[in-house]
């Protein structure tokens, strides 16, 4: 179970903003140590590339996206 989940985005990636998100991540997880990471939200596909992580992060980075105002809710980047 994840707790205490955090995300931040990192706009100094270099790589364009309408069609790339980079996002850092951190949480606690039970009876494990903490954990943090990266997210890369490709726009122009609607998911999250690299490395699979697991699906209630990447629900939550999603949501995250939407509620800030990054991405609405059909997957368009807003500016």
């Amino acid at each position: 179970m994840i707790s205490n989940l955090r995300f931040g985005f990192f706009d100094d990636s270099g790589l364009p903003k309408e069609s790339r998100i980079l996002m850092f991540y951190s949480f606690d997880a039970e009876g494990a140590p903490a954990r943090s990471g990266i997210l890369h939200y490709h726009v122009s596909e609607r998911r999250f590339v690299g490395p699979r992580h697991d699906a209630e992060l990447t629900a939550a980075a999603l949501d995250f996206l939407e509620h800030s105002g990054r991405l609405s809710a059909a997957g368009a980047v807003t500016t």
